[in-house]
């Protein structure tokens, strides 16, 4: 979760991995040579981009639709039973958004090295160990 979770803060070009936009070295990024729709369009695309990766990310990470249920709770769960499943989707998926915004307002801007340095030497090795657990997971027929 946590390696999607920044893989998608990369893929939508947010901070810290906005190195196409670069804000903080220029007044608005790449933005500033567009003004009216263009410019209202640009940014609605961003968002629309982020709000399609957090909803991907809720319903493969935490659920999607389905109602938080915990343990031995019966009057919790039953309780919970009650909220509709869009209201629950939505709910995971700007979870996910305020996320991603607290990572834009907390961390500062990476330089290329250090983010290739974070990619490959990190992020990719974990992926592929992460790869190769569940892959011996589904092999061995182990499920939690």
């Amino acid at each position: 979760f946590i390696t999607f979770i920044i893989a998608v803060t990369a893929e939508t070009n947010r901070a810290p991995f906005d190195l196409a936009e670069a804000e903080s070295e220029l007044t608005a990024g790449f933005h500033t040579e567009y003004s009216g729709m263009k410019f209202a369009l640009f940014f609605l695309a961003e968002y629309v981009n982020v709000f399609i990766v957090c909803a991907i990310g809720a319903t493969l990470f935490l659920g999607g639709w389905m109602p938080l249920h915990i343990g031995s709770w019966d009057g919790f769960n039953h309780a919970m039973d009650y909220i509709p499943s869009s209201i629950w989707f939505f709910g995971k998926t700007f979870f996910l958004i305020f996320l991603i915004m607290w990572f834009r307002w907390t961390f500062p801007r990476l330089r290329i090295d250090q983010l290739l340095n974070l990619e490959w030497k990190y992020l990719l090795p974990i992926s592929m160990i992460n790869l190769l657990l569940v892959t011996a997971m589904a092999i061995l027929k182990w499920h939690f």
